[in-house]
């Protein structure tokens, strides 16, 4: 399979871009009877990179990226966990980081080989715990983006409570846009209408809701108690992998970097310098710059033409 070269600067974008992707989309349902809802693009035979989301987000946040990773070759697989987007909510409105961690498992068991796995916030954690704690699930490689074992606990607060705000939901999209912008004054004119309404639900009152479980909201409050099996976890990563931090993040900071530095010494770290915690939404092509000659180092190691 031959891939072509995420170039650096991505001056070859344009020429990708009439790669034709194929988009495909599957349910599979937990142990627990919880049915994840994914969706593959690309090659069903290219090497795979699994793109797993933060807390409060949904596969969407990915979309741009898994377009143009498929375009360029990989096979790029998204998946909504338990209680965000389109797969479903737990029933009895438990939520256990461990279910989670179990998710990503049962999705890694359903792709052809190990994938690279780039992994936003709760996403690199949970792939972080399931790399390395039995059972195993066996990795190609792995970028951690804006996410470090430790982290600003501060970063946590101020995203809970603006998921907090508006428990009575929106009576209009452009309400909820203009929240959003609010939170995010830096993307002030980012995002369609279509994309908005992805990350929200309509009832049948006509309210529009956020597309996450409130349900979930004690877990990010507790999270803090992970770090050190996190940190235990960061010091067992033999395979190859990137940190993608954001300059002005709220989450990670210096002396974050630097102590994931001195836990997977052999990890490389690059940094988009204005993005924030969402850092492939706010920089999406510098992005894919940053992570693409690790993707190509990757598949060439495992015998991948790039």
């Amino acid at each position: 399979m031959t891939l072509v070269a995420i170039d650096p600067i991505l001056m070859r974008m344009d020429a990708v871009r009439n790669i034709k992707s194929q988009v495909r989309r599957r349910q599979i349902w937990t142990d627990d009877g919880i049915r994840l809802s994914l969706v593959y693009q690309g090659d069903v035979h290219a090497p795979c990179v699994l793109l797993a989301h933060g807390f409060g987000q949904t596969q969407w946040a990915w979309s741009e990226t898994a377009r143009l990773l498929a375009e360029s070759g990989w096979q790029a697989v998204t998946y909504d966990a338990r209680g965000h987007g389109e797969s479903d909510r737990a029933r009895d409105g438990d939520y256990e980081f461990e279910a989670f961690v179990e998710d990503f498992r049962r999705v890694c068991d359903c792709l052809p080989g190990p994938p690279v796995v780039v992994g936003a916030s709760m996403g690199g954690l949970t792939a972080m715990i399931a790399h390395t704690e039995r059972p195993r699930v066996d990795l190609a490689g792995m970028v951690l983006v804006d996410i470090a074992p430790s982290w600003d606990t501060r970063g946590v607060s101020s995203m809970l409570d603006f998921m907090r705000q508006h428990p009575e939901g929106f009576e209009s999209l452009d309400q909820a846009r203009e929240a959003i912008r609010h939170f995010l004054p830096h993307r002030r004119n980012k995002g369609s209408m279509e994309g908005l309404k992805r990350n929200l639900r309509q009832a049948s009152s006509g309210r529009w809701h956020w597309h996450w479980d409130p349900a979930m909201l004690p877990l990010a409050e507790q999270s803090e108690k992970l770090q050190r099996r996190l940190k235990n976890a960061a010091k067992k990563l033999k395979l190859p992998t990137l940190l993608v931090s954001g300059g002005a993040s709220e989450m990670i900071g210096r002396k974050h970097i630097e102590e994931f530095g001195k836990l997977v010494p052999h990890a490389g770290h690059e940094q988009l310098a204005d993005a924030r915690h969402m850092v492939a939404g706010d920089s999406n092509e510098p992005f894919l710059a940053a992570i693409g000659p690790f993707l190509n180092e990757v598949g060439s190691t495992r015998g991948i033409q790039t």
